[in-house]
Order: structure tokens, then sequence, then C-alpha cells
């Protein structure tokens, strides 16, 4: 299922290379979301695995955070904890002024 969502990222990062002989090429955000449950207040940050590394290269000059509005492919083998999530591109959005956050 494609989806589309408005995140808040705090962060990236990205690699090339090769592991144990095996190319990989893969990027991450680390984006916001809310704590849930009666002991729990405030925001956290989540890890979104990304394609591929050109995905997080085209945002990682931005000034951080920045809101984005991301696209995401979710699949699933059929099995509890069988969910997962791609970033399939970023449109950044605007930058979030931490002060006036505050």
């Amino acid at each position: 299922m494609e989806m589309l969502a408005r995140v808040t990222i705090r962060g990236a990062k990205f690699w090339v290379g090769n592991l144990d002989g095996r190319q990989m090429d893969t990027g991450t955000i680390y984006t916001d979301v809310e704590l849930r449950g009666e002991d729990s207040k405030g925001v956290c940050t989540q890890a979104l695995k990304c394609e591929n590394s050109g995905i997080v290269k085209s945002i990682i000059n931005n000034p951080f955070p920045f809101i984005a509005e991301i696209s995401m492919i979710e699949t699933s083998n059929g099995k509890d904890k069988g969910d997962v999530k791609v970033v399939t591109s970023i449109k950044p959005i605007q930058r979030v002024d931490e002060k006036k956050a505050a």
C-alpha cells in the first residue's frame, strides 16, 4: 500500500558500500512520533528506512529539523511484526523553528 504522510524530520543518515561481499545502498530518516500511554507524554523519534541513499542525499543539506511530505510503501508478510514501511520520496515543506515551538 502506498501512502503519504506529513512528518517532522529530525535527522537522516545514509551509507553506500560493500559489507561482507554484498553491495549496500541504504538510508534512514528519523521522524517525530507522539508517545502514547498513561505514563507517557511528548514525542520521541522513529527510524524509517528509505528505498536507497539517494532519497537521504536529496535532503541531507537541509537545516534540521524540518517538516516534509513523505511517500511510503507498506508491506506485510501477514504475521505479527511483519509490517515494513519504506520511504520512497521526501518533499521538504518548511523548517521547524525550535525557539517558537518551545
